[in-house]
C-alpha cells in the first residue's frame, strides 16, 4: 500500500487543485491520497472564505481519501511555522510513503539543492540576517532570498526562492531532513497561463476569491473550478460563505479596546502601554503594538486597519496575521510549548471517502500513528494524555466556533457548534 499526502489549504479549490491530485496520485502510484487541510483560517492572516467541512468535501469530491486538520497556530503561521508543522504531523502519522508539493520550478533536485545550501548555512550570520530582513517588513521568502545573497549563494539560485511555492518546498524539504523522514518527496510544477483560459491550473485561489468577492456571484466559476466543487460553492453562496476578514471587526476592535485598557490600568502610562498591550500575542513586537493600538480608533474594519498600519517596514500580511491571532488569542509563549513538544499532540480527521476500500487506510494509521486519531470531540478528553494537547484543541474549536458564528450572523442561519458537526464521508 502506497500512500502519497499534499498539504494544502484549499481556499477555496480550484482546477489547479485537482491537477495536483491527479499528478501526485500518476507520479508516486499512491493507492490512497492523504490531504494536511487548514481549518478555518488560512496563512495569510484571514479566514478562510468557506468553512473547512466544505472544503474537506471538495477535496474528496476531487480525489482525496482522507482529510486531515492542521491545527490552528499552524495554519496561521509564517511559511516556516507553516511547512515544519505539516511535515511533522505526516511523520507522525507513520504510513505516508511520498509528499507531493506544487512549485513554480518544479525541478525538485535545485530545490533540494537550495534546501541543502540553506541548512549547511543555517549559522547565527545567516538567521541574523534573516531575521533582520523580517523586521524591515519583508516577506518570508525575500528576506530569506536577502539572506542567501547575503551568505554568498548565487543570485540566480537565490532568486527561486522568491516565488512563494518554491519558499514552501524549501521549507518542507528542509523539514523533511531534519527529521530524517523516510518520507519521499515529488513537485509538481504550477502551470500558469492566462487568467481567462479555464486551461487546468491556470487560476489560482487569490484570482478565485477575487472572482467571487468582487462580482458577488459565482456564474464565472465554471472555467476555473470542478463542477462538483463550484455546485458546493452554490449550495452554500449567501449562506455560510463568502466569509471575509471584515466580518471580525467587531471581535477585533473590540479586543484591542479591552488589551489597551487592562495595560493601561496596569502600567499607568499612555506609551507604555502601547508598547505592551499587545507583545503577548504571536508575531505582535512592541513597535507594532504601539502602531496598531495608536491607530485603531480611526480604521473602520479590519483591513482599513491593516492599510493604515502597514509601512515599508510592515507588510499587511504580518500585519493581518497579528490582527487574527489577537483575536483569536494566539499567544507566543503556547507556540513555543508547541514546537518544544515537536508541534502535534493528535491527529483530528475532518472527513474520508467511503467509496474506496478506506478500512486499510485507516487500520494501518491507527496502527503506525505515534498520534491519538480524533473522529468524535466527544471522545476528546478520553484520549488526548496531555494537558497541553487538549489546550491546543480547544484553542482550535473556539476559533472554529467563533467563524461558524460569524458566518451565521452575517447570513442569518442557525448556529451548530463545532461540538455537533459530524466529520464528511464523501460516497
Amino acid at each position: 500500500m502506497h500512500v502519497t499526502a499534499v498539504i494544502a489549504e484549499y481556499n477555496p479549490f480550484h482546477n489547479g487543485h485537482s491537477y495536483q491530485i491527479e499528478k501526485a496520485r500518476e507520479e508516486t502510484g499512491a493507492d490512497f491520497l492523504i490531504v494536511i487541510m487548514s481549518g478555518d483560517y488560512v496563512q495569510r492572516g484571514t479566514p478562510a472564505i468557506i468553512d473547512k467541512y466544505r472544503r474537506t468535501e471538495m477535496a474528496l469530491s476531487q480525489g482525496a481519501d482522507l482529510v486531515i486538520e492542521l491545527p490552528l497556530y499552524y495554519c496561521l503561521g509564517s511559511i516556516e511555522y507553516f511547512g515544519e508543522s505539516a511535515v511533522a504531523l505526516l511523520d507522525k502519522l507513520g504510513i505516508v510513503d511520498s509528499l507531493c508539493f506544487g512549485s513554480e520550478s518544479g525541478d525538485l533536485s535545485l530545490l533540494r539543492e537550495l534546501a541543502d545550501y540553506i541548512e549547511a548555512n543555517n549559522n547565527e550570520a545567516y538567521r541574523s540576517n534573516f531575521h533582520r530582513y523580517i523586521r524591515e517588513g519583508l516577506s518570508f521568502p525575500s528576506a530569506q532570498e536577502r539572506a542567501l545573497l547575503d551568505s554568498g549563494l548565487d543570485g540566480e539560485k537565490a532568486r527561486l526562492i522568491r516565488e512563494p511555492n518554491n519558499a514552501l518546498s524549501v521549507t518542507y524539504l528542509r523539514a523533511l531532513k531534519r527529521r530524517a523522514s523516510s518520507i519521499t518527496p515529488y513537485t509538481v510544477k504550477r502551470i500558469v497561463s492566462g487568467y481567462h483560459s479555464g486551461e487546468s491550473g491556470s487560476y489560482s485561489a487569490t484570482a478565485v476569491r477575487k472572482e467571487i468577492l468582487e462580482k458577488e456571484a459565482l456564474y464565472d466559476l465554471a472555467l476555473s473550478t470542478p463542477d462538483r466543487v463550484l455546485q458546493i460553492m452554490v449550495s452554500q453562496f449567501n449562506k455560510k460563505f463568502p466569509v471575509v476578514e471584515n466580518d471580525f471587526s467587531s471581535e477585533l476592535f473590540y479586543k484591542l479596546h479591552s488589551c489597551y485598557t487592562v495595560a493601561l490600568q496596569q502600567y499607568g502610562d499612555r506609551d507604555t502601554a502601547r508598547k505592551k498591550a499587545l507583545t503577548g500575542f504571536l508575531d505582535v513586537n512592541e513597535e507594532l503594538s504601539s502602531r496598531i493600538l495608536s491607530i485603531y480608533k480611526e480604521a473602520l474594519d479590519f483591513s482599513d486597519l491593516c492599510g493604515k498600519v502597514k509601512s515599508k517596514d510592515i507588510t499587511y500580511t504580518r500585519v493581518s496575521r497579528a490582527l487574527m491571532h489577537i483575536i483569536l488569542d494566539i499567544r507566543q509563549d503556547n507556540l513555543a510549548e508547541y514546537i518544544r513538544d515537536d508541534f502535534h499532540y493528535y491527529v483530528r480527521i475532518l472527513g474520508f471517502r467511503e467509496d474506496r476500500n478506506i478500512t486499510a487506510l485507516t487500520h494501518s494509521l491507527k496502527q503506525s500513528s505515534s498520534l491519538p486519531l480524533i473522529t468524535k470531540l466527544a471522545d476528546a478528553d478520553r484520549i488526548i494524555s496531555s494537558v497541553t494537547g487538549l489546550r491546543m484543541l480547544y484553542e482550535g474549536i473556539q476559533a472554529s466556533d467563533l467563524y461558524e458564528k460569524t458566518a451565521c450572523r452575517k447570513f442569518m442561519q442557525l448556529f451548530r457548534s463545532e461540538y455537533l458537526k459530524n466529520i464528511v464521508k464523501y460516497q
